[in-house]
């Protein structure tokens, strides 16, 4: 298997570029609509190690540090 150590710096800059355009062209059949969805989702996916998303509190769910006095 070919790995980025085994490739010189002049092919790095080939791959980059032929997997740029492929992508380009992958995607110039979508709208902008459709280009932006499929960024942001790449954008929440790189980031979901990361970044978690933001957890909203579900109806009926206790309060962290939420007393209850009846």
């Amino acid at each position: 298997m070919t790995t980025v150590h085994d490739v010189t710096p002049d092919q790095l800059r080939g791959l980059e570029a032929a997997g740029e355009a492929a992508l380009n062209a992958a995607l110039g059949r979508l709208s902008a609509r459709e280009r932006e969805a499929y960024w942001a989702s790449v954008r929440r996916a790189y980031n979901a190690p990361y970044n978690d998303a933001v957890k909203t509190p579900r109806a009926g769910a206790a309060v962290a540090g939420t007393r209850v006095v009846v």
